[in-house]
Protein backbone atom coordinates (compact mmCIF):
# COMPACT_ATOMS: atom_id res chain seq x y z
CA UNK A 1 0.00 0.00 0.00
CA UNK A 2 1.40 3.38 -0.92
CA UNK A 3 1.83 6.33 1.41
CA UNK A 4 -0.81 8.42 -0.39
CA UNK A 5 -3.59 5.92 0.34
CA UNK A 6 -2.51 5.66 4.00
CA UNK A 7 -2.57 9.48 4.15
CA UNK A 8 -6.09 9.41 2.73
CA UNK A 9 -7.23 6.79 5.24
CA UNK A 10 -5.77 8.83 8.12
CA UNK A 11 -7.52 11.98 6.89
CA UNK A 12 -10.83 10.10 6.71
CA UNK A 13 -10.16 8.74 10.19
CA UNK A 14 -9.78 12.33 11.39
CA UNK A 15 -13.33 12.92 10.21
CA UNK A 16 -14.58 9.98 12.29
CA UNK A 17 -14.78 7.39 9.49
CA UNK A 18 -14.60 4.04 11.32
CA UNK A 19 -14.30 2.03 8.11
CA UNK A 20 -11.27 4.05 7.07
CA UNK A 21 -9.76 3.48 10.51
CA UNK A 22 -10.38 -0.27 10.17
CA UNK A 23 -8.60 -0.29 6.80
CA UNK A 24 -5.80 1.82 8.24
CA UNK A 25 -5.40 -0.72 11.04
CA UNK A 26 -5.42 -3.66 8.64
CA UNK A 27 -2.74 -2.12 6.47
CA UNK A 28 -0.40 -0.87 9.21
CA UNK A 29 -0.81 -3.12 12.26
CA UNK A 30 1.95 -5.60 11.31
CA UNK A 31 4.54 -2.83 11.08
CA UNK A 32 3.44 -1.16 14.32
CA UNK A 33 3.27 -4.48 16.20
CA UNK A 34 6.80 -5.34 15.07
CA UNK A 35 7.97 -1.96 16.39
CA UNK A 36 6.23 -2.50 19.74
CA UNK A 37 7.68 -5.99 20.06
CA UNK A 38 11.18 -4.81 19.19
CA UNK A 39 11.06 -2.07 21.83
CA UNK A 40 9.21 -3.86 24.64
CA UNK A 41 10.55 -7.41 24.13
CA UNK A 42 7.30 -8.93 25.46
CA UNK A 43 4.48 -10.10 23.19
CA UNK A 44 1.59 -9.41 25.61
CA UNK A 45 2.88 -5.97 26.48
CA UNK A 46 3.53 -5.22 22.79
CA UNK A 47 -0.10 -6.12 22.00
CA UNK A 48 -1.34 -3.81 24.76
CA UNK A 49 0.97 -1.02 23.63
CA UNK A 50 -0.15 -1.36 20.02
CA UNK A 51 -3.81 -1.20 21.07
CA UNK A 52 -3.10 1.95 23.10
CA UNK A 53 -1.19 3.44 20.16
CA UNK A 54 -4.16 2.90 17.83
CA UNK A 55 -6.45 4.56 20.37
CA UNK A 56 -4.11 7.57 20.29
CA UNK A 57 -4.01 7.50 16.49
CA UNK A 58 -7.84 7.54 16.41
CA UNK A 59 -8.02 10.29 19.02
CA UNK A 60 -5.32 12.52 17.51
CA UNK A 61 -5.91 11.87 13.79
CA UNK A 62 -7.17 15.47 13.49
CA UNK A 63 -3.68 16.70 14.42
CA UNK A 64 -1.99 14.89 11.54
CA UNK A 65 -0.64 17.24 8.86
CA UNK A 66 0.63 15.71 5.63
CA UNK A 67 2.89 18.72 5.11
CA UNK A 68 4.97 17.76 8.18
CA UNK A 69 5.37 13.99 7.75
CA UNK A 70 4.05 10.93 5.98
CA UNK A 71 1.16 9.20 7.72
CA UNK A 72 3.22 6.09 8.46
CA UNK A 73 6.00 8.20 9.96
CA UNK A 74 3.48 10.01 12.17
CA UNK A 75 1.91 6.73 13.30
CA UNK A 76 5.32 5.16 13.98
CA UNK A 77 6.30 8.18 16.10
CA UNK A 78 3.13 7.88 18.21
CA UNK A 79 3.69 4.14 18.68
CA UNK A 80 7.40 4.49 19.45
CA UNK A 81 6.81 7.23 22.00
CA UNK A 82 4.07 5.22 23.68
CA UNK A 83 6.37 2.19 23.95
CA UNK A 84 9.15 4.31 25.40
CA UNK A 85 6.72 5.75 27.95
CA UNK A 86 5.81 2.18 28.95
CA UNK A 87 9.50 1.33 29.37
CA UNK A 88 10.02 4.38 31.56
CA UNK A 89 7.00 3.49 33.69
CA UNK A 90 8.42 0.00 34.13
CA UNK A 91 11.78 1.19 35.47
CA UNK A 92 11.04 3.24 38.55
CA UNK A 93 7.56 2.67 39.94
CA UNK A 94 8.81 2.95 43.53
CA UNK A 95 10.47 6.29 42.90
CA UNK A 96 7.23 7.57 41.39
CA UNK A 97 5.22 6.38 44.39
CA UNK A 98 7.63 8.02 46.80
CA UNK A 99 7.47 11.28 44.86
CA UNK A 100 3.66 11.10 44.80
CA UNK A 101 3.53 10.81 48.58
CA UNK A 102 5.39 14.10 48.92
CA UNK A 103 2.98 16.05 46.70
CA UNK A 104 0.34 18.11 48.44
CA UNK A 105 -3.30 17.31 47.86
CA UNK A 106 -4.37 19.67 45.09
CA UNK A 107 -7.90 18.31 44.73
CA UNK A 108 -10.58 20.92 44.39
CA UNK A 109 -12.96 21.50 47.24
CA UNK A 110 -16.57 20.43 46.60
CA UNK A 111 -17.69 24.02 46.00
CA UNK A 112 -14.88 24.52 43.46
CA UNK A 113 -15.83 21.29 41.67
CA UNK A 114 -19.47 22.36 41.44
CA UNK A 115 -18.51 25.75 40.03
CA UNK A 116 -16.08 24.24 37.50
CA UNK A 117 -18.66 21.66 36.43
CA UNK A 118 -21.33 24.31 35.90
CA UNK A 119 -18.92 26.47 33.87
CA UNK A 120 -17.87 23.48 31.75
CA UNK A 121 -21.52 22.60 31.03
CA UNK A 122 -22.21 26.18 30.06
CA UNK A 123 -19.20 26.25 27.72
CA UNK A 124 -20.30 23.00 26.05
CA UNK A 125 -23.82 24.36 25.61
CA UNK A 126 -22.49 27.58 24.07
CA UNK A 127 -20.21 25.65 21.69
CA UNK A 128 -23.13 23.42 20.68
CA UNK A 129 -25.17 26.57 19.96
CA UNK A 130 -22.56 27.62 17.37
CA UNK A 131 -23.74 24.90 15.03
CA UNK A 132 -21.97 21.85 13.71
CA UNK A 133 -19.41 23.62 11.47
CA UNK A 134 -18.19 26.40 13.73
CA UNK A 135 -18.52 24.27 16.88
CA UNK A 136 -16.32 21.63 15.22
CA UNK A 137 -13.69 24.25 14.34
CA UNK A 138 -13.60 25.55 17.92
CA UNK A 139 -13.30 22.04 19.37
CA UNK A 140 -10.53 20.99 16.99
CA UNK A 141 -8.55 24.21 17.37
CA UNK A 142 -8.84 24.78 21.09
CA UNK A 143 -9.33 21.31 22.54
CA UNK A 144 -7.38 19.42 19.89
CA UNK A 145 -4.50 21.88 19.58
CA UNK A 146 -4.77 22.16 15.78
CA UNK A 147 -3.58 25.41 14.20
CA UNK A 148 -5.74 27.51 11.92
CA UNK A 149 -3.34 26.75 9.07
CA UNK A 150 -3.64 22.99 9.67
CA UNK A 151 -7.45 23.32 9.76
CA UNK A 152 -7.39 25.19 6.46
CA UNK A 153 -5.12 22.60 4.83
CA UNK A 154 -7.14 19.66 6.13
CA UNK A 155 -10.50 21.11 5.11
CA UNK A 156 -9.25 22.56 1.82
CA UNK A 157 -10.48 26.01 2.90
CA UNK A 158 -8.56 29.28 2.53
CA UNK A 159 -6.77 30.34 5.71
CA UNK A 160 -8.55 33.71 5.71
CA UNK A 161 -11.92 31.96 5.70
CA UNK A 162 -10.93 29.82 8.66
CA UNK A 163 -9.71 32.90 10.54
CA UNK A 164 -12.96 34.77 9.82
CA UNK A 165 -15.11 31.82 10.91
CA UNK A 166 -13.06 31.41 14.09
CA UNK A 167 -13.25 35.12 14.92
CA UNK A 168 -17.03 35.09 14.42
CA UNK A 169 -17.43 31.88 16.46
CA UNK A 170 -15.30 33.24 19.31
CA UNK A 171 -17.35 36.44 19.38
CA UNK A 172 -20.55 34.37 19.59
CA UNK A 173 -19.01 32.26 22.36
CA UNK A 174 -18.00 35.35 24.30
CA UNK A 175 -21.53 36.74 24.00
CA UNK A 176 -23.13 33.43 25.02
CA UNK A 177 -20.84 33.06 28.05
CA UNK A 178 -21.45 36.64 29.22
CA UNK A 179 -25.24 36.14 29.44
Amino acid sequence: MDDASIDELLNKTALGDRRAFDLLYQRTNAKLFALCLRILQDKAEAEDAMQDAYVKIWRYAERYAASRAKATTWMIAITRNHCIDRLRARRAPLAALEAAEMVADTAMRPDQKAMASAEAKRLVTCIDDLGEGDGRLIRIAYFGGVTYRALAERDGTPLGTIKSRMRRALAQLRECLSL
